[in-house]
């Protein structure tokens, strides 16, 4: 079966094992930036209205957004080709 894009046009590159790394050789800010495109996590936050709500912050820490609940923010992240994680 041929792999193609959606239009038809194209074929897909095949797949590439990405090379190993020992994680022990990274640098801090190597070791910092793992996932943070990737993953996202959520945490139960008050927002400013003094109302519950969720924040999303990024894999480094960043705050990315703060929404009402836990469900919005994870369909949020899914929207966005990141994987939820949930922080209690």
């Amino acid at each position: 079966m041929k792999s193609t894009l959606e239009n038809d046009l194209s074929p897909l590159a095949p797949l590439r094992a990405e090379t190993p790394v020992d994680v022990r050789q990274l640098s801090d800010m190597q070791f910092r930036s793992l996932g943070l495109r990737k993953v996202a996590y959520m945490r139960p936050t008050e927002m400013d209205d003094g109302e519950e709500g969720c924040a999303i912050y990024a894999a480094d820490g960043a705050l990315l957004a703060v929404v009402e609940d836990m469900e919005t923010a994870w369909g949020a992240i899914m929207q966005n080709d990141m994987v939820p994680a949930s922080l209690q």
